[in-house]
């Protein structure tokens, strides 16, 4: 059967960019505390990142703090702040060491009086329990607003709170990323994931693919340059927030992380067609205006977002394995 597309690939991209507008209402001009920014080499977090410092640009707004997780205290809160956590993969256990999950949980219980707003999540908990060990601390708070990146993780963040809301990724306020075409080999790339996240091993050679990668091959040695930051940021704040500490750090820290998602940007475009179970191999391939195929993650994240967003573009391929 014929699929009738009722809209381009560039019409759905400003589509999706445009659902964010309801991230205005809630944050209604009042100071922004933005937290969990990555400091870290996962290229997905890092568009992550620059998608919502480009809608935080278009709308006039800045934030009082932008904070890694590992070095922000809820103690600097102050009464009519808005606390914003970074979006992402990150909400429930699958990186609970890292301590995501668990700073946005002192928050919830620690700041009943100041609205809280999680931008696009993919909600994952290893067990029933510990999910609703979570949700019933954020049941407490009556001011959190949760977005999610999917359906899944709607019904599921329904029990966290009731003010959930279906939004995509804010890596589509990017959109259009444009770039000459590299020189390289052309042709297919697959960007193939090699963490915990993995569902299976692919073979290059079914997709016929000349280049394969992932993200930390991408970043290399620069990872050295990304532990700098990290040192800087815990001691810059060891005694409190340093207002304009933070904003000169939070702008170097941008500008070398553009530098790695430039790296990412410049590999995309010396190939034609992009393969990947990364899930922000495919949304950088969509602000590119490049065709992909999506293989799932090990739980679903990709085939989830891919159903919910980008599917009826004529870029878009889902391939089930």
């Amino acid at each position: 059967m014929i699929k009738i597309r009722s809209m381009s690939h560039s019409e759905i991209m400003q589509s999706l960019a445009e659902k964010h507008l309801l991230l205005l209402e809630l944050i209604d001009r009042q100071p922004i505390h933005y937290v969990d920014i990555p400091v870290h080499g996962n290229i997905g977090d890092l568009l992550i990142m620059h998608g919502t410092q480009a809608f935080f640009r278009k709308h006039g707004l800045t934030p009082k703090l932008s904070m890694p997780a590992f070095a922000y205290n809820p103690g600097w809160i102050a009464p009519g702040d808005v606390i914003v956590f970074h979006g992402g993969g990150n909400f429930g256990d699958l990186y609970s060491e890292y301590g995501m999950q668990p700073l946005r949980e002192q928050v919830v219980a620690g700041y009943p009086e100041n609205r809280i707003i999680v931008l696009p999540q993919t909600i994952y908990f290893s067990t029933p329990e510990k999910m609703r060990r979570s949700a019933s601390l954020f049941r407490q708070h009556p001011d959190v607003h949760i977005c999610v990146r999917d359906v899944d993780s709607y019904e599921t963040a329904l029990a966290f709170s009731d003010h959930v809301y279906l939004m995509p990724d804010m890596a589509h306020q990017l959109y259009p990323v444009d770039m000459e075409p590299s020189p390289g080999p052309g042709g297919n790339l697959l960007i193939s994931r090699m963490d915990g996240e993995k569902k299976t091993a692919h073979d290059p050679a079914e997709f016929g693919a000349l280049t394969v990668t992932d993200w930390p091959q991408l970043v290399g040695m620069r990872e050295k340059g990304i532990e700098g930051f990290r040192r800087v940021m815990k001691v810059l704040h060891r005694h409190g927030p340093d207002l304009l500490g933070n904003r000169i750090m939070s702008d170097l820290w941008s500008r070398y992380a553009n530098m790695l998602t430039d790296s990412a940007i410049r590999l995309f475009s010396a190939h034609e067609l992009i393969i990947t179970d990364r899930l922000h191999g495919h949304i950088l391939a969509c602000l590119m205006d490049k065709p992909s195929i999506v293989l799932d993650n090990s739980y679903g994240k990709n085939s989830g977002y891919v159903d919910t967003w980008t599917l009826d573009s004529e870029l878009v391929s889902l391939k089930h394995v």
